[in-house]
């Protein structure tokens, strides 16, 4: 409610300070004909310019909100894999009865360390996740 009020008072006290500023080119120049032709022409590029205007802002703030999301997510994702999520993994794995699997997988050791990471992420996008959790292991 407060910042409605003080919203409908900046809207009025901005319409009171261009209603005087016409009225005090009409003292000096005594023309409202120049007046009306400029104050037409004015409003005319008012809908053009509140279109660009909201288009652009509206695209900055959603890029901005969208990256303090990810920046806070991150740091969420970043703090559970600290605290819990790590050994969280190692003991799921170890309920994977299909994790030896990764582990026999041929290691080229003339391939780079980027092709490694692409041999295994593709294993692992096409593993078959399971849990048994009669496995000894843990």
């Amino acid at each position: 409610m407060k910042r409605m009020s003080s919203q409908i008072w900046l809207v009025v006290t901005l319409l009171v300070l261009s209603a005087l500023f016409y009225f005090l080119h009409y003292l000096i120049f005594d023309d409202p004909h120049h007046i009306f032709i400029y104050l037409l022409g004015d409003v005319a590029f008012v809908f053009i310019e509140v279109l660009l205007v909201t288009l652009i802002i509206h695209r900055v703030l959603e890029q901005r909100e969208k990256r303090s999301r990810m920046k806070k997510m991150n740091m969420v994702i970043g703090a559970f894999f600290s605290e819990v999520g790590s050994k969280l993994l190692e003991i799921l794995s170890g309920l994977d009865p299909e994790t030896d699997t990764l582990h026999r997988q041929p290691a080229a050791e003339t391939s780079s360390a980027e092709m490694k990471f692409q041999r295994i992420t593709r294993w692992l996008a096409g593993h078959e996740y399971g849990i048994a959790p009669q496995n000894p292991d843990c």
